[in-house]
């Protein structure tokens, strides 16, 4: 009886043990896949910042080719224009969407209302913009407006947004609710990084050919200061 007890009671703390363990490293596996996820949102959002300005920049060319106006169709995009080179290379994909589908921006307005409770709403083509007192629009003003708060900012956008292809495509961006661990154009929202013309300036071109900076002037006794010449020596 003495050994089985014995026995009973090593393999109930080798079982204890086992458990302990096991709990331990599900501790350190879901520590692991934290970080993991970070990094992997991380590397997204870089690379849609890098594919959404590619967009912009193909579709600022394609209005200076086209008088101003704007493509239909992505795809479009990938023709060649006045220089004789594709205004895109390739059709990038959406990086946070699974289809790697793009949301449009089309013709018309939105009006972003931040409430004081630092809630947002999205006013589609202005529709209600009137609601909003004018040293509220496109300024970041305060005033009365919505739901009875007495306190809100908001800014209308130049474009509508969920376009589809079919009307002129005014830029991209990406649905994502989740926030944003990289602060772009004054956003930690990814939902309002907006890749058009309108909205992102334009890259100052490369100079390929720098110049070399000017000549210093010359010092005190420097050949263009009084007593410099070596003439008159």
């Amino acid at each position: 009886m003495g050994r089985r007890n014995t026995r009973s009671g090593e393999n109930g703390a080798t079982f204890l043990t086992v458990l302990v363990m096991l709990i331990l490293l599900s501790i350190f596996l879901l520590l692991a896949v934290q970080p993991f996820s970070t990094v992997m949102q991380r590397e997204k959002e870089e690379e849609l910042i890098f594919r959404g300005e590619q967009i912009c920049e193909a579709l600022r060319n394609y209005q200076k080719d086209h008088g101003g106006g704007f493509p239909s169709e992505m795809k479009e995009l990938l023709k060649q224009g006045q220089s004789k080179v594709p205004y895109l290379r390739r059709l990038y994909k959406n990086p946070f969407d699974a289809e790697g589908k793009w949301c449009y921006l089309a013709p018309g307005t939105t009006t972003i209302v931040t409430k004081e409770d630092g809630s947002k709403e999205i006013l589609p083509s202005g529709a209600q913009a009137q609601n909003v007192p004018s040293q509220g629009l496109g300024s970041g003003g305060q005033g009365s407006s919505f739901g009875g708060n007495t306190k809100s900012q908001a800014k209308v956008l130049p474009f509508k947004l969920d376009g589809k292809e079919g009307l002129p495509i005014l830029g991209v961006y990406a649905k994502w609710e989740k926030p944003a661990f990289k602060k772009y154009l004054n956003s930690f929202e990814i939902q309002e990084w907006f890749f058009s013309p309108l909205t992102i300036e334009p890259k100052p071109p490369i100079n390929l050919n720098p110049q070399p900076p000017p000549p210093k002037p010359d010092g005190p006794g420097g050949p263009n200061k009084p007593g410099g010449n070596d003439d008159d020596d």
